[in-house]
């Protein structure tokens, strides 16, 4: 296992400065490679508005493209089995839960009126498509979220910056990012900051072999099949490996 890194590529302490609380689907945090791939994308979809071109959408019968990040690379166990140098979100300072908070959902029978030609006298609230929802969401509330790189800081700071809120339900001022910052360690090493949370604990998906040296051998979340790198929910992007700890 080694990295490939280009130059001006170090080791980097990335810090979101939160409002409040963020929501995500998963046990462990948000990615930051994901959050840097996304910023990247919605970039391309600007360009391609603005000049009145279309954009290539992602699409579950085609392997996506990996976008060029400024993250260093490990070549986990060869070939396509590669992620990128960056741990999920490690809650700092955080607020012993458990928070959740309800939202709630009821269909507007006004508004299906108008969009349909042809409507039951009443759709059920009680069963079926558009029923009402009361849904319980899961909190982390911290004062910062903390994630740990080997890559460009300069070029992560401007992709970042942009960026105000992160996770589920910003609509509802959940995730809400203060500042960023992005701070250099050029004495840490390398692989841990690839790979682990500030705990000493895995920190990411990842496959076997990037644990294999280590020892004692690193606290991770079990094995299953899911996202190695960006968009981790597509299919071609799924493969065994270790998920970080919770």
């Amino acid at each position: 296992m080694t990295l490939q890194m280009a130059a001006g590529m170090v080791p980097l302490l990335v810090r979101a400065r939160m409002a409040a609380g963020v929501a995500h689907g998963v046990p462990w945090g948000i990615s930051l490679d994901g959050l840097l791939a996304s910023e990247i994308r919605e970039n391309t979809k600007a360009a391609a508005r603005a000049a009145g071109t279309d954009y290539e959408p992602y699409s579950l019968d085609a392997v996506p493209e990996d976008l060029d990040l400024p993250l260093a690379r490990c070549t986990g166990d060869g070939g396509d089995r590669w992620h990128w140098a960056a741990t999920f979100a490690y809650p700092e300072d955080e607020v012993l839960g458990p928070n959740v908070q309800y939202w709630s959902a009821r269909p507007d029978q006004h508004a299906l009126d108008q969009m349909s030609a042809e409507l039951p006298a009443l759709v059920s609230e009680r069963q079926g498509r558009y029923r009402s929802r009361v849904m319980p969401l899961p909190l982390t509330v911290c004062r910062h979220l903390v994630w740990r790189a080997v890559g460009d800081p300069a070029a992560i700071t401007e992709l970042l910056t942009p960026i105000v809120s992160i996770g589920k339900k910003r609509s509802a001022g959940h995730g809400h990012v203060l500042t960023w910052t992005v701070d250099e360690e050029p004495a840490a090493d390398r692989w841990e900051f690839a790979h682990l949370y500030p705990d000493g604990a895995l920190g990411r998906t990842a496959p076997h072999s990037c644990l294999a040296d280590t020892a004692p051998a690193a606290a991770t979340g079990g094995e299953a099949r899911m996202g190695l790198r960006p968009p981790y929910m597509h299919p071609a992007c799924r493969a065994q490996v270790l998920l970080p700890a919770t």
